[in-house]
């Protein structure tokens, strides 16, 4: 390095320089002496430069600080100062930089190099572990423009390390936010070095170690995130080397992998002409495209649209809560939709003028076949909709299918229909035939034709496989369909599940437990709801429970079931049920699924409606962390749809409502919900308020959405399934809306 002083206007020799403005006319005759001692002054200058250059110009160098503790694995600077005979002479220097004497030092105590941009400032890099022994830095300064024989050097006075305690293994980030399906690279840091020697493992508040639930990390620290957040919505990133272990946080948020894989679906609701069903199964590809499906539609408005070919978009935001474009021939469907899982969402239909609300849910790899012996065995069913006459039209029943399919009338084969008030109770003359769609093959789609007495004939439906198990031989066989009638005779829509034998239900009464329930349809006044909790004793009767009713906007809230009486069919599977609760005596029939529930149609003339029942902490619940379900989950997907069969009367149709909402305390803010009312769609409506009451012991509690643009206020009842669900029911006089809300992670 070339240094010099700049401080003054000096020449070499270091005289000042005459500045040509001071320059003034000499008396006649003096002009010699002035050259002839400019001549010698520039002589004179010339000589002493070269002379001062040949010899050594260097005369110390000081470091600083002179002493420092700098933590094991960690870096620490150092200062050169270089102090010259004469700065005004231009002097070339080099430093070399050493730790206890040794160049650049080593390993064990440490090493030192210059900072690349600035010779004179030294770069100490301290070692992983403790060398137990004194270290020393200085810095050697030698002037590399000398002339003479050895160029001159200066040593520096000695600066002393202490090392400090390290910062040990560390891994970065310490945070991280990874959509479903994303990676993060994390890096373990041994006392500030990379550490290749680290190795990686992750885990879950939960104890879940399934790599589809929390995500996995490979050798080299690249932490991919499953297809939904994992339970709580966090992971935890470990890094070990040794005893030591250092850990970071990530928290998964939904993505548009959250949805991949093939689906059903199905809502209902009303067009401009009134009611409205829909059903149908989509392929979606984790990318945001739904890449084929097939919907089944009937509406008042256009009628029946069988098998109709779909594709169409899709995105899903951080919260869970997305949107679907659909096309189906000429017609775009806009779906709004909440995530649970990636197995699971609450969907609602976003018009305009249309309205309603449903389900999309995960196909078993089982269900998308063509075979007929997956659907075998004993079923039951529920369908709601409306007659040819437009008046509310509901439907339970059971039946027994042979696997190759044919479904004969026999014992166990059973319908009841309820058509505006009129009721069929537990006709036997139910049969009917079930075939797969080869032209839609691995949909899930098929058709069944039910005929009985109390339906003046066959009707068809569109069915679509949802779920399938294995039976004790490791057959498949499906257990849960979605229905839609696809003929003229009538316009209803619903679900079918599988039934346990009648060996299995032992004394066929509902099997004791706590079970909650909701249901839904129409009564002479308009749209109906109600719901509630009922304790079976397993012989007949309840030890109690509670029963809740919205009446067209008249709400009966809170009754105490006095009494239930019961009685059986001969396969065991249908319940003929009946509840005292306050001045209400609501009669059902009842089917137990295998799946520990139970589907319900009322069957007195008060209303038209149908429901299921859901055993506490039962199969359909995903548990109970305790005896009796609690809201564990901190972040939930919310689903709501409007009641009532009507027809072109507008003013009378529903609201369907999806959303997320946050339960956590800290959360950045307590969700947002979609809402359509069927003249307008408001979307992310920013919720300002939830206020969630405290579940009494039967599992029913009270909670509050405000939603704040546009306003909006919904007081619901829930009650609770499990840890993780539960139903609702709208108690405001504005509102008859049913539904639930499920835990997102």
């Amino acid at each position: 390095m070339t240094r010099r002083n700049s401080g003054n206007d000096r020449n070499m020799s270091g005289w000042p320089f005459h500045k040509v403005g001071s320059f003034r006319s000499a008396p006649r005759g003096t002009h010699w002496m002035r050259f002839g001692v400019l001549a010698i002054i520039l002589s004179m200058g010339g000589c002493g430069g070269k002379g001062k250059n040949a010899s050594s110009n260097l005369k110390s160098v000081t470091i600083a600080p002179s002493s420092a503790t700098v933590p094991l694995g960690s870096q620490f600077t150092f200062q050169a100062t270089i102090n010259l005979v004469d700065s005004t002479v231009d002097t070339t220097t080099t430093v070399s930089w050493e730790v206890n004497g040794t160049a650049g030092g080593n390993a064990t105590v440490g090493t030192i190099s210059q900072l690349p941009t600035n010779a004179d400032v030294g770069v100490y890099q301290a070692p992983l572990t403790n060398p137990s022994q004194n270290i020393t830095i200085t810095a050697v300064v030698t002037q590399t423009n000398s002339t003479a024989t050895t160029p001159p050097t200066a040593t520096s006075n000695t600066a002393t390390v202490t090392l400090g305690t390290g910062l040990g293994l560390q891994v970065t980030p310490t945070a991280a936010t990874v959509p479903a399906g994303g990676r993060q690279q994390f890096t373990a840091l041994l006392n500030s070095v990379q550490d290749p020697a680290a190795t990686w493992s992750i885990g879950s508040a939960s104890g879940n170690t399934d790599a589809s639930v929390i995500g996995s990390i490979g050798p080299t620290g690249v932490y991919t995130a499953p297809a939904s957040p994992p339970p709580a919505g966090t992971i935890t990133v470990t890094a070990k080397d040794g005893s030591s272990t250092a850990t970071a946080t990530v928290t998964v948020v939904y993505s548009d992998v959250s949805l991949n894989g093939p689906y059903a679906f199905s809502y209902t609701g009303n067009d401009a002409s009134g009611h409205l069903d829909a059903a149908g199964s989509f392929l979606a590809d984790g990318q945001g495209h739904i890449t084929g499906g097939v919907e089944d539609v009937d509406s008042f408005l256009n009628g029946v649209d069988q098998a109709a070919p779909i594709s169409g978009t899709y995105s899903i935001g951080t919260d869970g809560r997305g949107k679907a474009t659909i096309t189906r021939g000429q017609t775009t469907e806009v779906w709004r939709f909440a995530v649970t899982t990636g197995l699971h969402a609450e969907l609602i239909l976003a018009g305009p003028n249309a309205t309603g609300g449903g389900t999309i849910d995960q196909q078993s790899v089982g269900a998308l076949t063509n075979s007929p012996s997956v659907i075998t065995g004993p079923y039951v069913f529920r369908l709601l909709g409306a007659d040819t006459s437009v008046k509310p039209l509901g439907m339970a029943g059971e039946f027994t299918a042979g696997g190759a399919g044919n479904i004969p009338s026999a014992s166990g084969t059973l319908i009841d229909v309820n058509d505006n008030g009129t009721v069929s109770a537990a006709d036997a003359s139910l049969s009917g035939t079930y075939a797969f769609d080869a032209s839609n093959p691995n949909s899930g789609r098929g058709t069944i034709t039910l005929q009985s007495t109390s339906t003046s004939g066959s009707r068809q439906y569109a069915f679509y496989a949802v779920s399938t198990a294995l039976d004790a031989s490791n057959n498949t066989y499906v257990t849960q369909m979605h229905l839609i009638e696809i003929d003229s005779a009538g316009h209803v829509a619903g679900e079918l599940f599988s039934a346990p034998a009648a060996s299995a239900l032992g004394s066929g009464n509902l099997s004791a437990g706590t079970y909650a329930f909701t249901y839904g349809g129409n009564s002479s006044s308009g749209a109906y709801a109600a719901g509630g909790i009922i304790a079976s004793n397993g012989s007949g009767g309840a030890t109690g429970g509670v029963l809740d009713i919205n009446n067209a906007g008249t709400t009966t809230l809170n009754t105490p079931i006095n009494s239930c009486t019961s009685s059986l069919d001969a396969t065991l599977r249908r319940i003929a049920l009946k509840c005292a609760a306050g001045s209400a005596s609501p009669q059902f029939a009842v089917y137990q699924t295998s799946l520990g529930s139970a589907v319900m149609l009322e069957i007195d003339p008060a209303a038209v409606a149908t429901g299921t029942a859901y055993l506490q902490c039962g199969p359909s619940s995903a548990g109970c962390a305790a005896a009796s379900p609690a809201v564990g989950a901190k972040s939930l997907a919310l689903g709501l749809v409007g009641q009532g069969v009507f027809g072109a009367t507008p003013a009378s149709f529903q609201q369907s409502i999806d959303g997320q909402i946050s339960l956590a305390s800290g959360a950045a803010t307590p969700g947002s919900i979609d809402i359509n009312n069927f003249t307008a769609t408001f979307t992310g409506d920013p919720i300002s308020a939830v206020s969630l009451g405290t579940a009494s012991s039967l599992g029913r509690g009270t909670t509050t959405v405000t939603a704040s643009a546009p306003s909006a206020t919904y007081n619901l009842i829930y009650y609770l399934i499990g840890d993780r669900m539960a139903l609702m029911l709208d108690q405001d006089k504005t509102f008859i809306l049913r539904g639930q809300f499920a835990q997102q992670y």
